[in-house]
C-alpha cells in the first residue's frame, strides 16, 4: 500500500482526531483568507487612488503673468516621475470678428479686449474643475482636444454657435483663429456691476487651447504649472527636482490634501491586516504543532513498526503529509464558502464611505485563494516536519523495546 492510500485510511480511522484538525484548519483558513482578501483590495484600492485624487505640485509665478518659460516646463515634463502636467498662460487680446460684452462707454484698451486663458486640459484645474464654469454645451478642451470655449451670454450676443470660428488680436497685430468647441455658464454674469470694463467681465473670459495662445505670443511662457506626480508619496522628491529647473520667482506649493486623507485610514487597515495576519500564521503554527506533536507522540510503535517492515522514512513522511494536506483542502473548500458568504456584508458596514467603496465591494478572487493555499502550504510542511521529525529519526528498536517494557 503506497503513501497515499495509507494516508487515506488513518483519516477515515480517526474521525475525532481528523474533525478536530479540519476544524483548526477551517479556522486557520478562514481568517487568512479574509485578511488577503482585506489586505490586497486595501493595497489594490491604494494604488488606485494615487491617480485619481490628483496630487501636484503647483508652480505658480511671482513676477507677474507668464513668468515660467517654455524651457523650464519642457524639462520639468521630461522628469519620469511626472505623470502628466497642465500648462496655463493669461493675456488680453482684441476680439477681430466680434465685439466684447460691455456695459461702458469707453475707449480703453481694458474696455475694448476680452481675456485669453489657456490651458492644456480644463477637466483637471481652473474654475471648471472647480465646477464654477459649467458647460453647457460642447466639449472640453483637453490635450487632444483643442479649440475655443466661450461664455453662453458672449455667444448669444454674436450669434455664436459650436463649429464658428472666432478670431484674436494681439496689440502688435500678431492674429491667430480657433473653432468654438463649447459653451459654457457660470450663474454669476447677470450679478456683476455694469461698470466692470469688458477685460474683467465674466462673458469675456475666453478659453483657448495652448496652440491658440502660443501663436499669438510667441515669446510668452506660462503663469502657472500644475505638475502631477506618478507617485504622489514622492512629491517632496520630485519637488527638490524641480527647484534647479526653474527661476528665481517662481512659488511652489503642494496640493496632495485629498490624497493624504483617504491614503491615511488605508494605510491603517493595510498596517493592521498585515499583522493580524502575521498573527494569525504565526498562532496556527503554533497551535497545529502542538496537536500534531501529541498525536505523533501516540504513533511512535506505529512508526516503528512501518519502519522496521522496510517501509521508508520518507514514505511515512509523504503519508502524514497526505493525512494533513487532505484535511487542509477540506477546510480550504468550507472556509471558501463561508468567507464569501459573510465577508461582503461586514465589509459594506465596515466601509460605507464613498471614497472607500472599493474596500466595501470586496470580492473573493482566484489570488486571494493562491495565497491561502500557499501561506496554508507552508504552516503544513512546517507544522508536519517539526511534529513527526523527531519520531522518524529516533531509533526503531528502542523505540518498540519501550513500547513492549
Amino acid at each position: 500500500m503506497n503513501f497515499f492510500k495509507r494516508g487515506l485510511c488513518y483519516i477515515g480511522r480517526k474521525r475525532g482526531k481528523s474533525i478536530l484538525l479540519i476544524l483548526c484548519f477551517f479556522i486557520t483558513s478562514t481568517m487568512i483568507l479574509c485578511a488577503a482578501a482585506i489586505l490586497m483590495t486595501a493595497q489594490e484600492t491604494s494604488d488606485a487612488l494615487k491617480e485619481k485624487t490628483g496630487s501636484k505640485l503647483i508652480l505658480e509665478s511671482q513676477k507677474g503673468k507668464n513668468g515660467i518659460s517654455a524651457e523650464s516646463a519642457a524639462l520639468i515634463s521630461r522628469l519620469d516621475s511626472v505623470s502628466r502636467m497642465n500648462r496655463m498662460s493669461g493675456s488680453t487680446a482684441y476680439p477681430v470678428d466680434f465685439s466684447p460684452v460691455t456695459y461702458v462707454d469707453s475707449e480703453e484698451a481694458s474696455n475694448l479686449t476680452v481675456t485669453l486663458h489657456a490651458y492644456d486640459n480644463i477637466e483637471i484645474d481652473g474654475l471648471f474643475a472647480e465646477e464654477k464654469y459649467r458647460l453647457l454645451e460642447g466639449a472640453p478642451i483637453t490635450e487632444t482636444q483643442g479649440g475655443v470655449i466661450i461664455d453662453s451670454m458672449l455667444a448669444e450676443a454674436g450669434g455664436f454657435g459650436i463649429g464658428d470660428m472666432l478670431t484674436f488680436r494681439t496689440e502688435s497685430g500678431v492674429t491667430a483663429s480657433g473653432a468654438i468647441v463649447g459653451i459654457f455658464f457660470s450663474g454669476m454674469e447677470r450679478q456683476q456691476e455694469e461698470s466692470v470694463m469688458s477685460a474683467y467681465r465674466i462673458e469675456n473670459q475666453v478659453f483657448v487651447d495652448q496652440g491658440i495662445f502660443s501663436a499669438l505670443f510667441p515669446s510668452y511662457g506660462f503663469s502657472k504649472l500644475s505638475v502631477y506626480a506618478a507617485d504622489p508619496d514622492a512629491l517632496t522628491a520630485l519637488k527638490q527636482q524641480i527647484e534647479p529647473m526653474i527661476e528665481d520667482g517662481i512659488n511652489i506649493t503642494t496640493s496632495d490634501a485629498l490624497y493624504r486623507q483617504i491614503q491615511a485610514p488605508l494605510k491603517q487597515i493595510i498596517r493592521i491586516t498585515s499583522l493580524i495576519l502575521v498573527l494569525v500564521v504565526g498562532t496556527a503554527m503554533i497551535v497545529i504543532s502542538l496537536l500534531l506533536c501529541m498525536w505523533m507522540r501516540t504513533r511512535k510503535k506505529e512508526m516503528a513498526v512501518f519502519i522496521s517492515l522496510g517501509i521508508s522514512r520518507s514514505g511515512l513522511f509523504w503519508q502524514a503529509i497526505t493525512e494533513s494536506i487532505t484535511l487542509f483542502c477540506l477546510a480550504v473548500a468550507g472556509a471558501v464558502t463561508c468567507s464569501s458568504l459573510l465577508l461582503s456584508k461586514f465589509m459594506n458596514h465596515l466601509f460605507s464611505s464613498d471614497r472607500l467603496n472599493g474596500m466595501a465591494s470586496i470580492q473573493f478572487e482566484g489570488r486571494h485563494v493562491l495565497m491561502l493555499i500557499v501561506l496554508g502550504g507552508a504552516i503544513v510542511l512546517l507544522t508536519v516536519g517539526i511534529s513527526i521529525f523527531p519520531v522518524l529519526y529516533a531509533n526503531p528498536r528502542d523505540t518498540l523495546s519501550r513500547m513492549e517494557g
